[in-house]
């Protein structure tokens, strides 16, 4: 053999154990550099399974990408596609022309203090230029497809958390250099609904402030964070979202929306489980919400809603419970505090749609709880249920067909927010409720209710227990005054009973009072007994003025000796048969 073929020979074994390496060697080389490089710009560790780099179409593309550390990395994606832009070769830092991701994997943490786990992206980062500033880097458009986005709130009780599926995103002019927002548009399935998106986003710093549609979302799904707002539990229903939704740099609050809410069939629970408001339909106008600061309502229709009040066996009041009690009045009392101190400073901002004063962001366990407002609400084909179960057998009462209004309610002013509704119980007799509510230093109320030809038989447990007696029939006219003010209550309550026949006897020791005579003598031949019954009551006790309602009984009964004194005598002293065994 000549010294020139061997010469050939020898090069081109060379050439193939370079080429060797080249197509075996290169993209582990690759691979191992930009996991290196991209763990330092990022400040996270950054794993591939492979990287493979074309130098004729300057494209790079890669699978099983994973950036964080753990059992759920911070994002991770089967495969990926990067085209680089030519003048990267002459200009500082890189142009990407595209990036494209398939089926990524998002994982947002809400830490218990501190910022969403992404915002840390970046800092820290020792790849810089020359200069020591962060290189630049621009990508033209990045396109995921079929992604998945899950969100853990560890500063929630219990650690809530959402998904949202076949999520596909298209971003465009990432700028690293002014870390300004990109513009982009997304799709996604979540909660069982489609919801669309599309505006300003950036992820250094976190930033959103988009165009939000969202069409039937199972309601439950979110019901972690509704109950933080709402003093229920959501377990069925769904909503549809048209507004617009800000967060991170672009909202003062971590999030804030502004729009039209419509809701299908929403179910909530209360604090026991039972069944607290459920509603077929409600629109809700105008909305402005910032998380942890305020809720404002213009217009709110509810249809065919149905609100359950209950006083369980140990004596608890359910509505009590979740909308009353001393931690909310504190509550209002801080949050009017924070608005003064504010307002003071020039910090609220004018909703042009009802005037609310807003008060920027807040923390929940600073702020002293959500303000509340609502400009209008109107009801139609409302119900509302009672239960008591102390008693034996159960006392019920159903009021249907509910409609009216409330005007002006504001958690923040000591302005009153009028109420009127009219409905019918369930034996068809009309009850009327209005009055008026406020809340300032401390909650006022107002309520007057009337009916007529309520029967009492409804209420016969109660009769039974206190007086000891069963109630065959009878009904009564109300027409009650209520008025809360200062931690004081105070009625004015006109009763009339109409043919009230009390049964037999089955608690002697109920009452000391021959009750069935005195109901006789009061009511004798017209069967009516017409009394104007006064109540004060307190945080520390109750008072019934009782002369009032002795003087009336006297009198009454001496209108009715002189009107019908053989009726009357015979009241005092029983009938033959009922004083026969």
């Amino acid at each position: 053999m000549s010294a020139t073929r061997r010469r050939w020979i020898g090069v081109f074994t060379v050439a193939l154990a370079l080429l060797f390496l080249a197509i075996v060697a290169g993209p582990w080389a690759l691979t191992k550099w930009a996991e290196s490089h991209f763990s330092r710009s990022l400040g996270e560790p950054v794993t591939l399974e492979r990287l493979y780099f074309n130098p004729f179409t300057a494209t790079a593309s890669f699978s099983s990408l994973e950036i964080g550390s753990g059992k759920t990395p911070m994002l991770t994606a089967a495969s990926g596609r990067v085209a680089f832009a030519w003048d990267s070769l002459w200009q500082p830092g890189i142009h990407i022309e595209s990036v494209t991701l398939g089926s990524p994997h998002l994982n947002l943490v809400s830490p218990p203090s501190g910022p969403l786990n992404v915002t840390a992206l970046g800092q820290g980062s020792s790849a810089s230029n020359d200069a020591g500033q962060p290189m630049p880097l621009t990508i033209d458009r990045i396109r995921a497809e079929h992604g998945r986005i899950v969100w853990v709130d560890q500063a929630a009780a219990g650690q809530p958390r959402i998904q949202v599926d076949e999520v596909d995103l298209t971003l465009e002019d990432f700028q690293r250099a002014d870390g300004g927002p990109m513009q982009g548009q997304a799709t996604a399935i979540v909660g069982g609904g489609q919801l669309d998106l599309e505006g300003q986003f950036g992820v250094l710093p976190l930033s959103g402030d988009l165009a939000l549609k969202a069409q039937q979302v199972n309601a439950a799904a979110l019901d972690p964070w509704l109950t933080r707002a709402l003093p229920a539990r959501v377990v069925g229903g769904q909503f549809s979202l048209d507004g617009r939704l800000r967060f991170g740099q672009a909202s003062r609050a971590a999030v804030a929306y502004q729009g039209r809410v419509t809701l299908n069939g929403v179910e909530t629970q209360g604090a026991q489980g039972q069944p607290l408001f459920s509603v077929q339909r409600g629109v809700a106008e105008q909305i402005d919400f910032a998380s942890g600061d305020h809720l404002v309502i213009g217009s709110l229709s509810l249809t065919a809603p149905k609100l359950n009040a209950l006083v369980d066996d140990q004596g608890r009041f359910n509505l009590l419970a979740q909308f009353g009690g001393s931690q909310q009045a504190q509550a209002g009392q801080a949050q009017n505090e924070r608005s003064e101190a504010q307002s003071s400073q020039g910090q609220t901002g004018q909703n042009p749609s009802i005037g609310y004063q807003s008060q920027g962001s807040g923390d929940d366990s600073q702020s002293g709880g959500m303000a509340l407002a609502l400009d209008k609400l109107r009801v139609e084909q409302g119900e509302m249920t009672f239960e008591d179960r102390r008693m034996s057998p159960v006392v019920s009462l159903d009021i249907g067909r509910l409609q009216g209004q409330l005007t002006r309610f504001d958690t923040c002013t000591a302005k009153p927010a009028k109420y009127h509704v009219e409905g019918r119980v369930s034996d068809g007799t009309p009850v009327m409720i209005e009055g008026e509510v406020s809340f300032g230093d401390s909650l006022g109320a107002r309520m007057h209710l009337t009916t007529q030809r309520l029967a009492l038989s409804q209420f016969a447990p109660y009769i039974r227990r206190f007086a000891g007696y069963r109630i065959e029939h009878g009904s009564a006219d109300l027409d009650l005054h209520y008025r809360l003010q200062d931690g004081a209550l105070t009625a004015r309550n006109h009763i009339i009973l109409k043919q009230l026949d009390l049964g037999r006897e089955v608690d002697p020791d109920a009452s000391s009072l021959p009750l069935k005579n005195l109901v006789a003598l009061l009511q004798a031949e017209s069967g009516v007994i017409n009394l104007n019954i006064p109540i004060d009551t307190t945080v520390s006790g109750s008072n019934v003025d009782m002369s009032v309602v002795i003087w009336q009984a006297i009198s009454e009964s001496l209108e009715n000796l002189v009107t019908s004194p053989i009726d009357s005598l015979q009241a005092l002293v029983g009938s033959p048969e009922e004083e026969s065994p």
